[in-house]
């Protein structure tokens, strides 16, 4: 299991940031998926979302956030540029959760990029509204990592608030170890090609049995069993692209040839003088091509007038078909 082979490629995607995606081949049930890796590429061209409001611990109060723009590796306002944290969230596909990936802007930098993103994971919330979260606002987070990338995470037990059967737990927890190693690889602090683990304590002490169902003893590696068999890395929810031209790009599985994708068109809504209702604009498919390291990589370009869009990319999965989906605005 390897944390990163990423893209040397540049690519010119809708918001310019792209992301290089590292890949490893595992068996899953039904898949053979590719380990999302990180992605790196030519500047970005699209203003990201403003963050959402992230939960905060009881007696506090949450500052407004600025609005965000995008800039080379890094985002954040004007006067305060701070790096993009890969964040994992659960969402569903054929009724499992499985594990996907946003790049978020934390609200607030530590200089600890893994705490960053791990707090991040546990107290904000994800761009795409089909995603979610079992963890709780962490109060405390803390990391190192040994020259062998093992990372430990202190973290406190306010974030392990509710309670999980095993099988969620343990997916909540590869939530916990694919963060932590992606913040760490995204950073640069693990050797490239080298595999990684993490050690969870909990207020300081090992053992803990978070959730109520699993104890954290030990390392935790990454079980590429839990990342869901297709994503849409770029464009991430919400952006806005201009009408010049849109490039999809993400990862499918390396066990397909091809992959369906779809744009739906919005109407608007009441105030805008439209019905809210969605139309199909485009579709087609695509090939899934090994590219520089990542076996299930996919790419294609549309053209779009002005106006608000739903993209979709689906793969079969058992008796339907597992997908993504991301919303955009086009300028």
């Amino acid at each position: 299991m390897h944390e990163q082979d990423p893209l040397k490629k540049n690519r010119l995607g809708l918001r310019g940031m792209l992301l290089a995606s590292g890949a490893v081949l595992a068996a899953s049930s039904v898949f053979f998926l590719p380990e999302v890796g990180l992605l790196q590429g030519s500047a970005p061209t699209t203003t990201l979302p403003v963050p959402l409001p992230t939960a905060v611990p009881d007696g506090e109060s949450a500052e407004p956030e600025a609005r965000v723009q995008t800039e080379g590796a890094a985002a954040g306002p004007a006067d305060a540029v701070r790096p993009l944290l890969p964040v994992y969230w659960l969402g569903e596909v054929e009724g499992t959760d499985r594990l996907f990936r946003e790049f978020l802007v934390a609200p607030e930098s530590t200089g600890d990029p893994i705490s960053d993103a791990v707090r991040l994971m546990t107290a904000g919330q994800p761009l795409d509204s089909d995603y979610h979260s079992p963890w709780h606002a962490a109060s405390s987070v803390s990391s190192s990592i040994s020259t062998k990338n093992v990372i430990t995470l202190d973290i406190s037990s306010d974030a392990f608030s509710e309670s999980l059967g095993e099988s969620d737990a343990r997916l909540a927890l590869q939530q916990l170890v694919y963060t932590a190693t992606a913040a760490a690889s995204n950073a640069g602090l693990i050797t490239g090609g080298e595999s990684s683990s993490v050690v969870v304590l909990v207020d300081g002490a090992a053992g803990y049995r978070a959730f109520n169902s699993v104890d954290v003893g030990g390392e935790w590696t990454r079980d590429t069993s839990t990342l869901a068999p297709v994503w849409i890395i770029d464009p991430q929810e919400g952006v806005e692209a201009d009408r010049s031209g849109l490039t999809i790009h993400g990862v499918g599985p390396t066990s397909e040839q091809t992959l369906a994708w779809r744009i739906d068109r919005s109407e608007g809504g009441p105030a805008d003088g439209g019905t809210g209702d969605t139309s199909l604009f485009r579709d087609g498919s695509v090939r899934i091509s090994p590219e520089d390291g990542a076996p299930g990589a996919y790419s294609f370009s549309v053209t779009l007038p002005p106006g608000s869009y739903e993209i979709t990319v689906a793969v079969p999965s058992g008796h339907g078909q597992a997908q993504d989906s991301k919303s955009v605005v086009v300028r």
